[in-house]
């Protein structure tokens, strides 16, 4: 420790006699420092273990992203199947709702579906069924003038979509006589002829397709009954009156009948018809057959509320 060259390497307490820390002197010119050989082949060894594990955990590491980006592109690889299940599981849902009349939700369902699966006859038509019955007859406010007008709208896309469909006709038939009603009188004789096409081209693709027969009996019955001035206008419109008549009417809505018996719209026009044509007693009997059976259809009420007009104006 002299002339203060070199200081002791063992290192020594303080005077305090405190236990602080052992103290290692080094040479003060930073000269002759020992080598620990021992000391050398520790760090070694723990370098080299760390850079083992470094290049295994890279190498996991790598295999992890390499598995995950081949499942995305697995999941890419499958989108047709998988999108066209969910487009199905879709409707279904929209079909369980829409059997408990719950229109709005179900409308969702089949919006959805459509994002999925565009320009499908099938969900086209469901979603301006939806809309459709939305619509409160002859209400002319804004809500329900856009109801109509969505539901001839995906009417028109279902029809063009596929035109061989018969549900698809048979839904713009009905879109546009439910159109009609919120029209003016020409422009309702003007929309019959519409009605009629659509509703004879339904029965051409599907003759069993009750509810086109039911459409074409009521085409008949609306104007067959017109008053003189709208017959003036049905003229004009179509060159000459149509050949509509009560007697087809009955016809029509007989086949209805005849192919679902269970409805009350068919029983309850029917036997409006029967009425028009003086057959009071067989009128009566259709009126009595409507108002017997249990409301299934959302229009239901409004059928048997007709049926009680009748009624009242027979007795």
């Amino acid at each position: 420790m002299k002339g203060g060259k070199t200081l002791s390497r063992r290192g020594r307490r303080p005077e305090n006699g405190g236990r602080g820390p052992r103290i290692t002197r080094i040479p003060a010119n930073g000269k002759n420092l020992p080598q620990d050989k021992g000391r050398c082949h520790f760090l070694l060894s723990v370098f080299s273990s760390f850079y083992s594990r470094s290049l295994t955990l890279f190498a996991g590491t790598i295999r992890i992203r390499l598995q995950r980006t081949f499942l995305v592109l697995i999941a890419l690889s499958l989108p047709l199947a998988a999108w066209a299940q969910s487009a199905s599981d879709l409707v279904s849902a929209g079909d369980a709702l829409d059997a408990k009349h719950r229109n709005q939700e179900a409308v969702d369902f089949y919006l959805k579906a459509d994002a999925i699966k565009p320009n499908d006859a099938e969900i086209l038509r469901r979603i301006a069924k939806q809309y459709s019955q939305q619509v409160v007859s002859e209400s002319r406010t804004p809500e329900n003038r856009e109801l109509a007008r969505r539901s001839l709208e995906y009417a028109q896309l279902a029809v063009k979509s596929d035109p061989n469909n018969a549900d698809a006709r048979l839904s713009l038939a009905i879109c546009y006589g439910k159109s009609a009603f919120l029209e003016g009188a020409r422009k309702r004789i003007e929309m019959s002829r519409l009605i009629r096409e659509e509703a004879e081209a339904a029965i051409r693709l599907n003759p069993k397709s009750d509810y086109a027969w039911h459409v074409l009996g009521r085409w008949n019955y609306e104007l067959a009954n017109l008053n003189a001035a709208l017959r003036f206008v049905a003229e004009a419109i179509y060159g000459k009156m149509p050949d509509a008549s009560n007697e087809r009417a009955a016809e029509c809505f007989e086949k209805a009948i005849a192919l679902r018996p269970d409805r009350v719209i068919h029983h309850v026009e029917l036997g409006r018809t029967y009425a028009a044509l003086g057959r009071k007693p067989e009128a009566l009997a259709e009126l009595k057959k409507g108002l017997g059976l249990p409301s299934r259809e959302k229009d239901d009420g409004e059928s048997k509320d007709r049926a009680r007009k009748a009624m009242a104006a027979l007795q």
